[in-house]
């Protein structure tokens, strides 16, 4: 059934006159310029005038779905133009084109695009889509990840078509543009927290270089309906669960299953993770030369913090088998012959086929391959093994302040008394 554009609540009598009323969306509030669309439609005819106010409402509806749609591009390029004009003309003269600009929009009812086109004319204030090329910069010189700068830029990128400059983005605005991204998206609690995250760095990079005030508070909140917990007992509605481990019989099995199926490359990152507890872009990265079959170590370097990078032993039951992809190897990776992703990651293709494998298994959502680094670290400590070793080992921040700071590490001896303590019934 077609939606009708016009019904009676549209339509309110006063003093003998109907008066055409549409309420204006609360997501588009702050650029229409007010909270409702009113206009007098001249007559106290009852059917006269709702012939008039449909018309009026149908032009509305069609200058809300503009807004949410189109963008003010050749307003601010105008803008910009006259703000270098201000540079090498006389500024009275300046002055006036931007005043006559400014009037013509408030004449069409743009009180928004006025404000933006008047602010950036003068300098008051730089439009945000520029800012964003320096915020990145920006990030980029702090040593962020290429693939985090990619994400945090797509998430400021729909912040920037929104608002083009930093006064609009107040506490109310922006939280109303938080609801309405989530609503017409269908966003999941965990991608509004992440895109707010980025909004909030991108926010204090504009405190910085005082596009905005520094004692202005953060305008970028997660609303409680999208505010996640990861505390057993919580009321949020949004909880977090994290990866479970695997039984240890059951990672026998999946790797069983890809030696079945003829997923070598899969099988032999699986046996290297079932005896190492390494993450999957740890072993991914591995060069033939961070192995040192002669002192029997592997040297982990392309880790996620400064304790990831270790020297640990070598398994007993891996160590044919890494002696074997030493030799076969064809570009001087241990698990050879993976594309990178255009983030230089390789371990990209191998973890889908992985999580293709254990859904056929039938495996929780919950046990991805971490859960093996999971499954490893618990059969240490169900060994005995102390908390300090299994944090060399798997590449841990130490838990006591005494070991942490001042500790060189436990000895490959230790460690490899540890490692050998886990074992699997692979036959």
């Amino acid at each position: 059934m077609t939606t009708k554009s016009f019904k009676p609540s549209n339509l309110e009598k006063r003093y003998n006159t109907y008066y055409a009323i549409l309420v204006v969306p609360k997501d588009v509030r702050y650029v229409i310029g007010k909270s409702k669309f009113f206009k007098s439609t001249e007559t106290d005819n009852l059917k006269l005038a709702e012939s008039i106010a449909k018309v009026y409402v149908m032009g509305w509806k069609a200058e809300i779905a503009s807004v949410r749609s189109k963008s003010d591009e050749p307003i601010i390029q105008s803008a910009k133009e006259i703000k270098q004009l201000l540079k090498s003309s006389p500024s009275y003269l300046v002055q006036d084109v931007i005043q006559e600009e400014f009037n013509k929009l408030m004449n069409a009812q743009k009180p928004l695009h006025a404000e933006v086109f008047e602010r950036i004319a003068t300098g008051k204030n730089r439009h945000l889509d520029e800012l964003k090329i320096t915020w990145q910069k920006h990030e980029e010189d702090r040593g962020l990840v290429r693939k985090t700068i990619d994400q945090m830029s797509n998430d400021v990128e729909l912040l920037v078509k929104q608002f083009p400059t930093a006064n609009l983005l107040t506490l109310e605005n922006c939280n109303l543009w938080i609801k309405h991204i989530a609503k017409k998206g269908e966003l999941s609690a965990s991608s509004i927290t992440r895109i707010v995250g980025s909004c909030r760095n991108f926010y204090k990079y504009l405190q910085n270089i005082k596009e905005v005030a520094i004692a202005e508070v953060n305008p970028f909140i997660v609303p409680n309906e999208f505010k996640i917990s990861n505390k057993p007992n919580s009321k949020s509605i949004n909880k977090v669960q994290s990866w479970i481990p695997f039984e240890p019989e059951d990672i026998v099995s999946i790797y069983k299953f890809a030696r079945i199926t003829e997923d070598n490359s899969l099988a032999d990152l699986i046996l290297i993770g079932m005896h190492t507890g390494a993450r999957i872009e740890e072993i991914c990265s591995l060069k033939c030369s961070n192995i040192n079959l002669r002192k029997n170590t592997i040297r982990i370097i392309d880790a996620k913090t400064d304790a990831g990078e270790r020297i640990i032993p070598i398994h007993s039951k891996i160590y044919s088998k890494i002696e074997e992809l030493i030799g076969d190897s064809v570009d001087d990776y241990l698990i050879s012959n993976q594309s990178p992703n255009k983030y230089g990651d390789r371990s990209n293709a191998l973890g889908k086929r992985f999580g293709r494998l254990k859904s056929q298994l039938r495996f929780s959502d919950r046990q991805v391959f971490h859960s093996i680094r999971k499954t490893f670290t618990t059969m240490l400590e169900n060994a005995g093994i102390s908390e300090n070793i299994a944090a060399d080992i798997v590449g841990h921040e130490k838990p006591r302040i005494t070991y942490g700071l001042y500790s060189g590490g436990a000895s490959l001896a230790i460690m490899k008394t540890a490692i050998e303590k886990v074992k699997y019934k692979l036959q």
